[in-house]
């Protein structure tokens, strides 16, 4: 067995570390061909990661005019402790001024990963105030890449 195979997370434990993870790195594609990253909050809800942002952002921009994006979360201080994840795949873009509603239950569904109790209410009625100026983006995976340097 290679290397690369006993590093490798199960589909069981890609769900499990996407869903505990906190922040997404997301890439996508400037107009002169080179990358933009950012850091995003997201959920991952076993099929696709979802995460909102405002839709003048360089990222929805971006994604626009290419629907394609890579995702990484990771996890770990020392190599022997080292876990992450890349995603590649394609955005859809669901825009606040065109569908609020839709927006804002996307808002709350990714918001009740942080935010609990009477804040989560406050956030929210603050979220639904933007909804018009936010877009929400979804990711349809087609390719995991995945390591787990504690089975080594």
């Amino acid at each position: 067995m290679s290397l690369r195979d006993k590093i490798k997370m199960s589909e069981e434990e890609i769900t499990s570390f996407l869903q505990n993870q906190i922040s997404l790195q997301i890439g996508t594609i400037n107009k002169d061909g080179s990358p933009h990253l950012t850091t995003m909050w997201y959920l991952y809800d076993g099929d696709n990661f979802i995460f909102h942002t405002y839709t003048k952002s360089q990222k929805i921009i971006n994604l626009q005019r290419d629907s394609r994006i890579t995702v990484l979360t990771e996890a770990g201080s020392q190599y022997s402790d080292l876990q992450g994840i890349i995603v590649y795949g394609e955005a859809e873009i669901i825009n606040g001024k065109d569908s609020p509603e839709e927006v804002v239950k996307y808002m709350d569904i990714v918001g009740n990963k942080y935010i609990k109790g009477e804040d989560s209410a406050q956030y929210l009625e603050g979220m639904k105030l933007q909804a018009p100026k936010r877009s929400v983006v979804v990711i349809k995976p087609s390719k995991f890449i995945s390591w787990d340097h504690s089975k080594i």
